[in-house]
């Protein structure tokens, strides 16, 4: 199991853990927020999206959600870890922040724990198989009866500076007193960690060669060339060379 699906489990545990029964929240308060989300859908070009916790799903997003950010099936945007395991590799990072900003709202006073806003960017793999970036302002919005996370709202916007070599950041702050809580940046630039021999091999591996072939091509020997398939795999975060020139082609390694 890789980091991205460690912190995806993570997170989906620590929402398992925390129950909301129906007979704890009230959905005539959820459907006061409706007319400001259309609003904000009418009046900006940010993607809303709502999460009702005691369903376990969405309880409102933005029309356009699918073709804005380029995910096709909506029955899968309903799978938070199939969207959570969507994010680049490296950018795990956003799920462990999540993690611990929930963790830390709930070891505050009920009263207080709606004045916290968690934003974050990352990098996501859509259906069009392309990675894009994105930034997310994500509010509470609402408590159960027992003072738990029922009802948020994330703010979906593209960043516009579209750098996927660029790790994911995360910055946990209190609303009304702007204080900054914690931040947390993912790895630096995968480019600049992959040797030019590395690259060489990666783009002989794209064109279908396998290590014996690359190893003639490049005059190098057959182990050195293996060597060089686990050191990027290493480096990209990925299990096999196939997702390895995925990856790298999205980042624009290749």
């Amino acid at each position: 199991m890789n980091k991205l699906e460690e912190s995806v489990k993570a997170h989906n545990a620590n929402i398992q853990a925390n129950v909301i029964k129906p007979e704890y929240v009230d959905y005539t308060e959820a459907e006061k927020h409706v007319p400001f989300f259309k609003m904000v859908d009418s009046t900006t070009t940010s993607i809303v999206v709502s999460t009702d916790y005691c369903k376990n799903n969405y309880f409102y997003y933005s029309e356009n959600i699918d073709e804005a950010l380029g995910f096709h099936n909506r029955m899968s945007l309903m799978d938070h870890n199939w969207f959570r395991s969507r994010f680049h590799p490296e950018d795990h990072i956003i799920n462990v922040a999540a993690l611990k900003a929930r963790e830390f709202i709930l070891e505050q006073a009920i009263e207080n724990r709606k004045d916290y806003k968690f934003t974050f960017e990352f990098r996501i793999l859509n259906d069009e198989n392309k990675y894009i970036r994105l930034i997310v302002q994500n509010f509470i919005l609402e408590l159960d009866k027992k003072g738990s996370i029922w009802l948020d709202m994330k703010l979906f916007d593209f960043s516009p500076i579209q750098d996927l070599n660029k790790p994911g950041i995360a910055v946990f702050s209190n609303k009304i007193t702007r204080e900054i809580i914690f931040t947390m940046e993912g790895k630096k630039e995968v480019e600049g960690n992959i040797s030019q021999r590395e690259k060489q091999v990666l783009g002989l591996i794209a064109e279908g060669l396998r290590s014996k072939e690359i190893a003639e091509r490049l005059f190098i020997s057959s182990n050195t060339v293996n060597n060089h398939r686990k050191n990027l795999m290493t480096k990209l975060n990925v299990t096999n060379s196939s997702e390895a020139v995925g990856i790298a082609k999205s980042l624009g390694i290749l």
